[in-house]
């Protein structure tokens, strides 16, 4: 069932930056820019003498990191549209269905209500425009005939392209691989591990549902996205910048090496380790949120999700698991700070003084300890909030029967059965499941808050981790230069 839709030029620009998401693919960036930050502040070959805290940032390969990993995502964004087009129609259809019918409903009543023609069209005409600011910026523009279905892919390919001359401009300005610069002689990022973390992050996103390994549609989707979106970016920036910084390439036995120093001067030592095992399951716990709202949907598509195969049981308790695993590590990541401070200062008491750049990093350290802990201060009221409202909507403690399966989304799809065949049935989200012979509702709130909120608040909860742990990284550089004067002047 074509509605299409009829926006002027800005109207049409407004709804194919809704397509990509553009506005909502700030997360990865965000995590790219943490990641450089980082690179700025711990590797003292890429710190300049100055003493600004942002004297060591280099701020055009952070550009160009943060470009790469935010048109990344974007393009990522229209060739789901694209891959899930045939999996979408069917909802999509459906919706649009109601729409215009539920429009048609309220231009008669207006016309009854006005008395008269034109008052009736005039009416039709607000509602018209009402409805098409509603579900303009939805990506029912490729389903409901405004744009046609390839137009989310080629959005995809305009952006993969510029991504690409982007790539292709920097190492080619970069006097070190082309011999002669074509702009300002500035060191590309796009060398060594980092050139291979964003090729390999970006033929794999793209088979996020796309083919051939469509790895969304096989259970594989959820682990691998997680992996991309939060530690892999923020690896992205670190070893980006660091290759602009230094001129030096960073090797992939970097990383894993006990050799030190590394051919390149790059290492991760115990904390980064920690800080990227902590977004990991940060953002792990994220994605199965979100795709636990999906189960039903997912399954009437043939879309096999690492969430609908576990059930949805399963991935709630797995949510718990994940964030209890995210909030260890960040703790053990602030122990290895404190222990840092307390060793130094057992020094001081025996007298002995430690050097300047210790004692900097000590006093660091206990910025690092304050902003982990405003950081858990804000998530786990959210985690708390949503594993609430998880344990009061899904179903509890009763197996399923043996022609159910445990995350299948509508009786009907595999028995033709209704609410009145089999009254032992409830359901999360669509998907029917035993109970004793009793049928209940799940509830739509718990404590005040809808599963709808939920979700909204973890996406923001995880967009606003590495903003708060990239102001925590500056304000530790500020205090812990502050505290090597200080030491500077008293000593």
């Amino acid at each position: 069932m074509h509605d299409p839709q009829d926006l002027d030029f800005v109207g049409s620009i407004r709804a194919l930056i809704a397509l990509g998401r553009i506005p909502l693919a700030c997360e990865v960036p965000l995590s790219t820019l943490l990641g450089c930050v980082l690179a700025s502040q711990i590797f003292s070959s890429s710190t300049s003498s100055s003493n600004s805290i942002f004297s060591g940032l280099n701020g055009w390969a952070t550009l160009q990191c943060m470009l790469v990993t935010w048109g990344t995502n974007i393009a990522i964004n229209y060739g789901n549209e694209w891959s899930d087009y045939a999996l979408d129609t069917p909802g999509q259809q459906e919706s649009i269905r109601r729409d215009v019918n539920l429009r048609e409903a309220l231009a008669k009543k207006a016309k009854g209500e006005a008395g008269g023609e034109t008052g009736g069209e005039d009416l039709e005409e607000a509602a018209k425009q009402a409805n098409s600011k509603l579900y303009g910026n939805t990506t029912r523009i490729i389903h409901d005939g405004t744009f046609p279905p390839w137009t989310a892919l080629a959005c995809c390919a305009v952006w993969q392209a510029a991504l690409v001359a982007l790539i292709i401009f920097s190492r080619a300005a970069d006097p070190a691989l082309s011999g002669a610069s074509l702009g300002n002689g500035a060191r590309t990022p796009f060398r060594g591990l980092a050139l291979h973390l964003g090729i390999i992050c970006t033929i794999l996103s793209h088979s996020y549902v796309g083919p051939p390994l469509r790895l969304h549609y096989n259970g594989f989707g959820e682990l691998v996205s997680a992996l991309f979106l939060s530690p892999v970016a923020v690896l992205f920036g670190l070893v980006g910048h660091y290759t602009a910084s230094t001129g030096r390439p960073v090797a992939w036995s970097d990383l894993f090496t006990s050799n030190l120093p590394t051919p390149s001067g790059f290492t991760l030592d115990k904390s980064l380790w920690l800080l990227f095992g902590a977004l990991y399951f940060y953002e792990q716990a994220r994605i199965f949120v979100m795709h636990i709202h999906d189960i039903g949907t997912d399954i009437a598509g043939g879309k096999r999700t690492f969430v609908s195969r576990i059930g949805d049981r399963r991935a709630k308790d797995l949510y718990a698991v994940f964030n209890v695993l995210s909030v260890t590590l960040f703790g053990l990541l602030g122990a290895r700070f404190q222990a840092r401070a307390t060793a130094i200062a057992k020094f001081d008491r025996a007298g002995r003084r430690e050097d300047a750049p210790a004692r900097a990093r000590s006093s660091a350290g206990q910025v690092w300890i304050g902003g982990l802990v405003v950081l858990l201060n804000c998530a786990l009221p959210v985690i708390f909030a949503t594993y609430r409202v998880l344990v009061a909507e899904i179903p509890q403690a009763t197996a399923p029967s043996a022609d159910v399966p445990d995350a299948l989304p509508d009786a009907s799809l595999k028995h033709g059965l209704t609410g009145t065949a089999e009254p032992a049935l409830r359901s999360f989200h669509g998907r029917p499941v035993p109970d004793g012979g009793k049928v209940y509702e799940p509830s739509r709130k718990a404590g005040g808050i809808s599963m709808g909120d939920c979700i909204k608040l973890v996406s923001l909860q995880t967009m606003a981790t590495p903003a708060v742990l990239t102001i925590t990284a500056l304000l530790a550089a500020y205090v812990g230069q502050r505290a090597e004067k200080m030491d500077a002047y008293l000593h």
